[in-house]
């Protein structure tokens, strides 16, 4: 045996049938066809970018066909936009009634007082903190109790993590959200 023969470990029956078609050349007398070649658009050649000059794929996944609640949307922007206003240099507490209070401008007592309810918006900014901060833990903030608040830990910057939301998901890869 060849040193040549000994590299490959290919049977013999594969090294006949590698032989035969390497010797015809790809396509070659396989199915013979009388067909003329299609046609092609020179139209479609003009207009079309060259491979490495094309932008990202489009979001075409089923779990990006989603139709998302509004208020959803525009409550992680406020989120967003309050979690950017904390300092990195330390720790913090949130809950979801500073964030409706900083962004509406009214006291949430006021508001129960009146007969009213932020229930629904509550329970929104509820779930854009706990995908950002994970469990709620009750404390005390200034001496008032606050059942459902989430550790923000030194450092964190809210530019560096994903959105709950996919609206605000597709403006996060693009580099345009803004906080």
């Amino acid at each position: 045996m060849s040193a040549a023969e000994e590299a490959t470990h290919l049977t013999a029956a594969e090294q006949a049938l590698k032989e035969r078609f390497k010797s015809e050349g790809p396509g070659v007398g396989r199915v013979q066809s009388t067909a003329r070649a299609a046609a092609t658009s020179t139209r479609v050649d003009q207009i079309a970018l060259p491979l490495e000059e094309r932008g990202k794929m489009p979001f075409t996944a089923d779990k990006y066909l989603v139709k998302e609640n509004p208020e959803l949307v525009q409550w992680e922007r406020e989120t967003r936009r309050f979690l950017r206003k904390l300092s990195p240099r330390h720790r913090h507490r949130v809950s979801a009634v500073m964030i409706w209070e900083w962004v509406t401008g009214l006291k949430m007592q006021e508001l129960v007082a009146g007969g009213g309810s932020a229930n629904a918006d509550l329970r929104k900014l509820n779930r854009i903190l706990r995908f950002y901060f994970g469990d709620s833990r009750s404390t005390y903030i200034m001496g008032r109790k606050v059942p459902k608040c989430y550790d923000v830990k030194e450092g964190y910057l809210i530019k560096r993590h994903r959105p709950l939301t996919l609206t605000l998901y597709a403006e996060y890869c693009a580099g345009t959200l803004n906080p």
